[in-house]
């Protein structure tokens, strides 16, 4: 028996009809006849029961063997489709997905890095906002992506390069400073979200990363901020050095500074925060591609 075997008998059980299933296949009816006694002679059962030579109903024995390959050749097509996307994987040229500021952040050096290890490969970054990358996995106009990972979603494989949560830069002179706490095992200055109501924050724009983790703490807390939309980093940074309002910056996991351009960052409290990993993504399979390896790798110093 083989996977021929097994789509030729699926075939005869949809069709009810080793005619039909013969015309369906684009082969000869002798030959699924013959493929029905291999298995019957093979397992010591009887497939179909025949009504005037034409018509084939499958029998309980049937029943159970068409489950069966079913369920092989289910895995049989997960195993070639992923199969397809590990060979696309090896392609000469790639396309990895970032945000905009990531891309700024990092794109050159990830860029050079890539390609003193692998100059056979062309690598192109394409920049998207946060939705559009999960949906360009999806759809396969991407090929990787980083990205901000609250929720997994199915058929992307999610490899974790930082897990992070929030933190908060504060304007020269803020209030809220004076209500910071210490709390034990955690070395930055602990604030509440009841403590930031005073403030005014220059966040992200809607479809970011960053804003969609900040609404996600709005509403799991059920508070309101006020908020103002600036889309570029450096524009962020600006309105808190000018004092203007504070800011909200990312406190990755396993690093040991508590300040950023000489200012301490505070971190929401452990019981308000959304933790979150910054991961290297793709589709399920494309893992074990060299590209992929060396990609995380890179990252995972870099970020």
């Amino acid at each position: 028996m083989n996977i021929q075997d097994l789509e030729y008998i699926t075939a005869i059980a949809e069709s009810g009809s080793i005619g039909k299933a013969a015309e369906k296949l684009h082969v000869a009816q002798p030959s699924l006849s013959k493929c029905i006694r291999k298995i019957e002679n093979e397992y010591g059962i009887v497939l179909f029961t025949r009504v005037k030579g034409v018509s084939a109903h499958i029998t309980p024995e049937g029943e159970m063997f068409l489950s069966m390959a079913n369920e092989i050749l289910l895995s049989h097509n997960r195993f070639r489709e992923q199969l397809k996307r590990y060979r696309k994987t090896e392609k000469d040229t790639m396309t990895l997905g970032m945000t905009a500021q990531r891309t700024a952040d990092i794109g050159d050096k990830l860029l050079e890095e890539f390609y003193r290890d692998r100059p056979g490969v062309l690598l192109q970054i394409e920049v998207r906002d946060s939705n559009g990358l999960t949906q360009g996995l999806q759809d396969q106009t991407l090929d990787l992506a980083v990205l901000s990972a609250l929720e997994k979603q199915k058929g992307i494989h999610y490899a974790r390069i930082k897990r992070s949560c929030f933190g908060v830069l504060l304007r020269d002179n803020s209030p809220a400073a004076e209500k910071a706490i210490f709390l034990e095992d955690v070395k930055y200055p602990v604030l509440r979200l009841e403590d930031l109501q005073c403030e005014r924050f220059a966040v992200n724009t809607p479809g970011s990363a960053s804003r969609m983790i900040l609404d996600e703490i709005i509403k799991k807390n059920n508070i309101s901020l006020e908020l103002i939309d600036t889309a570029i980093n450096q524009s962020r940074k600006a309105m808190v050095t000018s004092g203007i309002a504070s800011s909200f910056v990312p406190i990755w996991e396993g690093r040991d500074t508590v300040t950023s351009g000489g200012r301490t960052v505070y971190m929401i409290h452990p019981d308000q925060n959304v933790y979150y990993d910054i991961c290297l993504a793709c589709s399920q399979g494309a893992q074990n591609s060299r590209v992929f390896q060396k990609l995380y790798q890179i990252l995972k110093k870099m970020i």
